[in-house]
This record gives C-alpha cells, sequence and structure tokens, in this order.
C-alpha cells in the first residue's frame, strides 16, 4: 500500500513539472514570429472528366388506393324568421373653415375724384356636378387731373362663368360685357369754355363669349382642351371688330419624363373703321411639339405655323414656318441656365390696341408683327430655398412692330405708326421671395436697345422699366400689399406739328390694406400715386394725383 501510494506521488510531481516545462517553451499569444510563405504561380488544378449522363431517371409507379371515400353532406333546415337590423351610419360633422364657408363677398368704397367703387363675387360649389360664378363690378373717376369731368373715366363689367363636371370631362362657358369710358383731354385749352365743336368721351362696349370641353385629368396619358369663342366690339365712333375663334389642343404623356402635343387656333376678325372697312383678317396657327424632362435637364422642340392674310406691303408670304426649340439644365437648385430660339407671328388686333392705348384714335391699317426669331438666353435659380431668380438677355428680329404717335390730323389722339424691320436687345431680371409664409416679393426690371429702320427711336415704348410687389401679413387679420411701377425713357412725336420729346421718368405707389374686423366683415383702404406725381404714360395726357378709396366688404 505504501509502494503504491509512493509511485502516484512520484507520478503527480512528474505530470506537474513536465506542464511548467511545455508551457515556459510555449510562445505568448499574439507574438509576431517570422514566417515564409510560397506562391506558386505555374500550379494548375485539374479535375478529373466525368461521364455525362444522358440517361433520365425512371419515372416511379403511381400511387393506388383500393379504399374508396364517400362523404355525405346533410343539410339541416331551421325554421327561423330574419333578423330585421336598423343600423343607420354614424356621420361625424366636421366644423367648415372660414374659407370654405364663404365663398362669395360685396364690398363697396367712396374716394376722392369722385371715385366710387362696387364689386360683387357670387359663387356657388354646393353641387359636386355643376358649379357657377357670377362677377359685377363699376368704379369711376368722375374727376380727372385735367378740367375736372373733362378726363373722367369709368368702367363696368359683368362676368358669368360655369362648368359642368362628368366622370372624365368638363364642360365649361364663360359670358361677359364691359363698357369702358374715357375722355380724350389731351389738349391744350379747354374747347368748352371756348366753346369750340369738340367730342370728348370716347366708350368701348365690349361682349365677349367662350364655350368648350377638356379633360379634367390634363396629367393623364391622353389629354385634350377646345373651345369656340365669340367677340363683339364697337366704340363710340365707327371702330367695329368683330371676331370669331376656334382653339383646340390635345396632349400625349409616353412616360414621366417624355410628353408632346400639339395646339392650333383659329381667328376670323372683321374690323372696320374710318379709314378701312370690310376686311376679313384670318389667322391659322399650329404647334406641334415634344419635351423631355429628367434629372435637371429640359428641352422642348416644336415648330409654329402660320397662316394669315394681312396685305401689306412688305410683306413675302402668307404662310410662314418657325422653328421652335429650348433647352435648361439645372446643375443644382442654386443654378441652372437656359437658352431657347423662336420665330412667330404675333396677332394684333385693334381690340388688343386700344387696351394698350386707349387715347387711340383712327389707323390706316391693322398689322401683325413678324416675328422672324427671337433668341433668349440665361441663368436661374433658387437661394436657401425661398428666392427664385432668373436673369437672361433677348435679342430679336421684329417686321411690323407697333409704335404710337399723336395723330397727325387730331393731336389729341393717336395712331399706329410701324417699323419694316426692328431690332431689340431686351436684358431681364426677375426675382420672387416667400419669407416663412407672412411676406412675400415679386420683382422684375427690363432694359431695352432699339435699332429701328423707319424711325429714329421707339415712340411711346419705355426704354426701361421696373416692377415690384410686396404682400404682407404682419398679423392673421391683417393683409397689405405695397407696389410700385417705375418707368423712365419714353420717346414721343406729334406727327401733326412734327415735334418729338422725351417723357420724364415715371414713378407710381400704390397700396391696399384689409383689416378683418371678423369672418365676415372687414375694411379696406386704397392709395393710388402716393407720391402725387403728375406724370404722363401718353404724351399730353397726365395722370390722376394722389387718390385713395376707403371702403367695407362683407363675405356670405
Amino acid at each position: 500500500m505504501k509502494a503504491a501510494v509512493a509511485i502516484f506521488t512520484y507520478l503527480l510531481v512528474s505530470v506537474i513539472y513536465s506542464g511548467k516545462a511545455i508551457a515556459q517553451n510555449t510562445p505568448d499569444r499574439g507574438e509576431i514570429r517570422d514566417t515564409e510563405f510560397i506562391i506558386r504561380k505555374d500550379r494548375v488544378l485539374t479535375l478529373p472528366q466525368q461521364p455525362r449522363i444522358f440517361e433520365r431517371p425512371p419515372a416511379l409507379p403511381p400511387v393506388s388506393s383500393k379504399e374508396s371515400y364517400v362523404y355525405e353532406v346533410k343539410n339541416f333546415f331551421l325554421d327561423l324568421q330574419p333578423v330585421a337590423l336598423d343600423i343607420q351610419p354614424y356621420a361625424k360633422a366636421f366644423p367648415k373653415q372660414d374659407t370654405d364657408r364663404y365663398r362669395s363677398f360685396v364690398r363697396v368704397g367712396f374716394g376722392n375724384y369722385l371715385s366710387p367703387l362696387a364689386e360683387a363675387h357670387v359663387t356657388s360649389l354646393n353641387s359636386d356636378e355643376f358649379v357657377y360664378g357670377l362677377k359685377l363690378k363699376h368704379q369711376g373717376f368722375y374727376e380727372g387731373p385735367v378740367d375736372g369731368a373733362n378726363s373722367a373715366e369709368d368702367h363696368t363689367n359683368i362676368n358669368l362663368n360655369g362648368s359642368l363636371f362628368r366622370d372624365f370631362l368638363e364642360v365649361y362657358g364663360d359670358v361677359g360685357y364691359a363698357r369702358d369710358r374715357y375722355n380724350f383731354y389731351g389738349y391744350s385749352a379747354n374747347p368748352v369754355l371756348e366753346s369750340t365743336p369738340f367730342d370728348l368721351e370716347q366708350v368701348f362696349n365690349t361682349v365677349k363669349f367662350k364655350a368648350g370641353v377638356r379633360k379634367i385629368d390634363q396629367l393623364d396619358v391622353f389629354s385634350y382642351d377646345g373651345s369656340i369663342g365669340l367677340r363683339i366690339f364697337n366704340d363710340s365712333y365707327l371702330a367695329r371688330e368683330h371676331e370669331a375663334t376656334i382653339n383646340a389642343s390635345v396632349g400625349f404623356r409616353a412616360n414621366d419624363h417624355l410628353s408632346g402635343g400639339i395646339s392650333a387656333a383659329l381667328f376670323f376678325t372683321s374690323p372696320s373703321d374710318l379709314l378701312y372697312t370690310d376686311i376679313n383678317r384670318n389667322y391659322f396657327k399650329l404647334q406641334p411639339f415634344a419635351s423631355y424632362n429628367k434629372d435637371g435637364l429640359n428641352v422642348k422642340l416644336g415648330a409654329n405655323v402660320i397662316q394669315e392674310n394681312d396685305v401689306v406691303p412688305n410683306k413675302k408670304s402668307d404662310f410662314n414656318l418657325f422653328p421652335l426649340a429650348s433647352i435648361s439644365y439645372q446643375i443644382n437648385p442654386a443654378f441652372g441656365a437656359y437658352a431657347s430660339y423662336e420665330g412667330d407671328v404675333i396677332r394684333n388686333t385693334y381690340y388688343g390696341f386700344v387696351m394698350e392705348n386707349p387715347f387711340l384714335g383712327p389707323s390706316e391699317q391693322l398689322r401683325n408683327t413678324i416675328k422672324n426669331y427671337e433668341i433668349d438666353a440665361g441663368i436661374t435659380g433658387t437661394v436657401n430655398g425661398e428666392i427664385n431668380y432668373k436673369f437672361g438677355v433677348k435679342y430679336g428680329n421684329f417686321t411690323n412692330m407697333h409704335f404710337y404717335g399723336n395723330n397727325e390730323r387730331d393731336s389729341t389722339r393717336f395712331q399706329l405708326i410701324y417699323d419694316n424691320t426692328s431690332r431689340v436687345v431686351n436684358y431681364h431680371l426677375s426675382t420672387d421671395w416667400n419669407y416663412e409664409g407672412w411676406y412675400q416679393l415679386e420683382a422684375s426690371a427690363n432694359y431695352y436697345q432699339y435699332t429701328l429702320t423707319d424711325f429714329s427711336s421707339p415712340w411711346h415704348r419705355p426704354e426701361w422699366e421696373l416692377s415690384l410687389n410686396n404682400t404682407l401679413k404682419p398679423a392673421s387679420k391683417w393683409l397689405v400689399h405695397v407696389n410700385a411701377t417705375l418707368m423712365g425713357g419714353i420717346p414721343v412725336i406729334n406727327l401733326e406739328s412734327d415735334t418729338t420729346d422725351t417723357l420724364g421718368a415715371l414713378a407710381d405707389l400704390h397700396a391696399k390694406v384689409d383689416y378683418s374686423v371678423s369672418s365676415r366683415l372687414s375694411v379696406f383702404a386704397i392709395g393710388n400715386n402716393l407720391l402725387n406725381q403728375s406724370y404722363q404714360r401718353f404724351w399730353n395726357y397726365p395722370v390722376r394725383g394722389i387718390q385713395g378709396i376707403v371702403g367695407v366688404s362683407y363675405k356670405f
């Protein structure tokens, strides 16, 4: 027994000492040792070729069963009366906002220069299938800047519009009447006091009608819009102009990036005046186009095809074909570039001329303006996600560009004069800013350079113009509009006396303030020509001085 214990003790001590010796000879974990790796590039792994098996595996025999399964379905008829449940859906009443509750309003006001203002807008949206609107407005200035009532003017408008909606289309219509009265007060002495025969009053009467049909979803794969229109116009003298129009357009969207379409417009115009009668001015325009938009790149290609029958001395053909192309690329939101090229025939009518210059008298001829080409290039972008800007330069070549001169028979009226070939350079800048929803700014500036063949100056066209429109909402009940129009470098010519001049720069500051007394009632104040300048936009026709209107508005 003692011998066995001695042997066991000896073996245990030997194992302990041998373990320590192995641990001492083992290197520490993590130790970096020198090692040699041999990489053989000429070594090739070769796999043995296996024979291809063309035999299909045998099909397994179908599983058959000798047992048959029969299912028996028993019908259980219960003689029970049906339970009648009177279920009513729960309709929660959601309160409408004030903007949805009141869709119509009336307002009345009065100001100096004997200027009443009355306006009503009635809109009905009670039906899901039919909507209509009615607009009535009258504003007068029964005293003016020259000899009181001799320079008065007033304006009356009546307009009715409506739309009928079906599953995928809208049938719409619009009919209106406008009466605009002016006086020819651009004389040097008061003809009434001198008892000289002179008719001051000029009244424009215009009746318009339009009806059409269009697809409601204009962003669908296929869209369309077609309409017919009629305009009847006359003045207090011999000017008459009747016009019928047909417009149609078809659009196609291949995908989110590629789209195209074609639009057509047909005009039948019959003007007459002191110096011309029985004229039929027909105008047809066709514009096919295709556009591509993707990743900030916008490309549009098309053409303007025009057929018109004006008879003018310098006309080459009744048929005109002009290319239409534009491209823009937005490198990032802050900077992008664009360029465009277009030719066209700008349609002019007597109605359009008198809306631009209400003191127009008889003219020898009405002409369309041929835009042989116009190139526009510039940059555009958005700064800080708030301020949008656009700056560019236009260069165009035009035939029969119109200008105004004091009439050679009566200088209190104006007449149209045309330049054979006009080259125009236009530097333009526009921007808009929306700051946190309570302030909005829209501004534009233009500078023009004219090179003419028949005239020394662009009569009654400005050299530069600036427009500023500000909208402020300092509190929930206040709404303020402050706008300014500046213009300068306007050369003028009197064809009766053969004299020329340059009108002084004009600066018209106007503002409107609205204060909501309640959700329905509000008061307003309007101020025009707040700088009280006696400037002239047309020669011998000074404008009213500072003029204000105060009134109330009521929503219903």
